[in-house]
Parts: C-alpha cells; sequence; structure tokens
C-alpha cells in the first residue's frame, strides 16, 4: 500500500494552487516537491502530512483516509518536519529531539534494547544529523542551520525503528537543506537517500533543482498555474520544463560523476 492523493484541489483564498489530482507516492523513493515561490509547495506537503486539509479530495495512507486517522496512530507511521519549527521555551537540543519519541510514550524502546533505549535513540538521531556536541546547547542560542539539523534529528528519532508490523514509514520535511551550509545540504540528502534504503517514503520540499536532480527519484513540479507534473525526476526535471515554470534560461551539464546539473542566468 502507499501515500497517495485522490481528486486532491489545493486553494489558496479564490486562488487555485492545485486543480484537481490523483496520485501515488511510493514507499522507499526520495519525492521532490519543487515549483516557484507561492506555488503551493508547503500546502501540498502539509496536506499529505494531514496536518492541513485540501479544498477537495482526500489523502489516504493505506487505504485509509489520513482525516480518518488519530492523530497519535498517524504520529506513529509519519513525521513532518516544517519549514517554521520556532520554539517558544529554552528546550535544549537533546530536548528537542526527545520530543520526537513522545508518541512512542507508552511503549518506549527498552533500555536493553541494540538502540540503548529512548536515551540512545535521541543520541544515534543526533550523531546521525551532526549535532551530538550541541545536545546541552539552548536551541534558540543556534544559528539556523544547526536549528535545522536538530529538527531533523527530531523526525529521524520519531520514526527510527521498522514498524513491528511492517507498515511504511513517511518522513515529510519542508525545505530542509534551506538555511544549511553546502557540505551539509549534500549530508542530508544521502543521509535521506539511506532512509529509503530501509523502506521508508521520503517527500521533500526543495528549492535547489541540483539537489533534486541528483538525489530524487521522483518529482512534483507545482507549476503556479494549478498544474502539477509529475514524474521521475530524471525524466521530468529538463531544461525545457525548468525554464517554463521558472522563466529562467537553463542549461544542463554534466557533473564528473555523469549527474546531470544545470546552470542558469
Amino acid at each position: 500500500m502507499t501515500l497517495r492523493f485522490d481528486a486532491l484541489e489545493l486553494r489558496a483564498g479564490t486562488r487555485q494552487l492545485l486543480a484537481p489530482c490523483t496520485l501515488p507516492l511510493a514507499e522507499g523513493r526520495v519525492t521532490a516537491i519543487l515549483g516557484p515561490n507561492g506555488a503551493g509547495k508547503s500546502t501540498l506537503l502539509g496536506v499529505l502530512a494531514g496536518a492541513r486539509a485540501p479544498a477537495a479530495g482526500r489523502v489516504t495512507l493505506d487505504g485509509r483516509p489520513l482525516a480518518a486517522s488519530k492523530p497519535e496512530a498517524l504520529a506513529l507511521r509519519r513525521a513532518l518536519m516544517p519549514q517554521e519549527n520556532a520554539v517558544a521555551f529554552d528546550f535544549r537540543a537533546h530536548e528537542v529531539v526527545a520530543l520526537g519519541r513522545f508518541p512512542h510514550r507508552h511503549a518506549p524502546e527498552p533500555a536493553t534494547s541494540p538502540d540503548g533505549g529512548e536515551d540512545g535513540i535521541v543520541a544515534a538521531a543526533m550523531a546521525h544529523t551532526d549535532v551530538q556536541g550541541l545536545a546541552a546547547r539552548v536551541l534558540n542560542t543556534l544559528s539556523g542551520g544547526e536549528k535545522a539539523r536538530v529538527q531533523l534529528a527530531r523526525v529521524l528519532a520519531q520514526l527510527w525503528r521498522p514498524r513491528p508490523d511492517g507498515a511504511a514509514r513517511w518522513l515529510l520535511l519542508d525545505e530542509p537543506t534551506a538555511a544549511l551550509d553546502l557540505s551539509h545540504q549534500h549530508a542530508t540528502m544521502r543521509l535521506l537517500r539511506r532512509w529509503t534504503a530501509q523502506g521508508v517514503g521520503v517527500v521533500v520540499v526543495l528549492h535547489d533543482l541540483n539537489l533534486a536532480r541528483r538525489y530524487a527519484d521522483d518529482a512534483l513540479v507545482l507549476d503556479g498555474l494549478g498544474t502539477l507534473h509529475a514524474g521521475p525526476a530524471a525524466e521530468l526535471l529538463q531544461p525545457a520544463l525548468i525554464e517554463r515554470v521558472w522563466g529562467t534560461p537553463c542549461q544542463q551539464v554534466s557533473a564528473a560523476d555523469g549527474t546531470p546539473q544545470y546552470l542558469f542566468g
């Protein structure tokens, strides 16, 4: 089974962001949501996470409408990293990551497990995003990139263990690389690809077309006019579509490893 949307329509006031559209998303793959500013990328991600209601249509997970799912049950299957991650109180970084384990509070990981229990999962998730050295720091004192990596560790901790019933897990991330330096941008995307090897579905909003072309299996391009272009990233992200949607001249070149990349301007 899969995450899918049927006859989904998105609106911002009177403006149509997405005309009614039906599409399945596959677990074990990275799906990039792309498009110009205001096209509806974050809106679509929020609807896929069950955090926002669509104008029409529905989203289902394994055939069950998200709207009919209890938040507690949904939190065990999907984790959302929104674009804005403001924290009102002076939580330390490790406490923020530990919030990702809240959905598991009724069945915590035993201390004797290979992961070392709940504290071990939090520590391992922070190591995955290279923030273990920030564990004792107050989140609001960190840089934007450091905060983003702490929040990434939080959603990883939330879905750390495979489901006992074998059900797919989904990571939904809104611009997780926006505040990161080049090294951490690529490290983050490589990390997400490793998670897909475990069968996790990753849906990620990106602005960087070169990151999408290098790391995404599939792409959803919202053109700002209500149309969704969908397909394998290698086939969909071609200069003609890029120029039409973003209105920017684009030249495709090959990186040293043969991956197509784009030059703009």
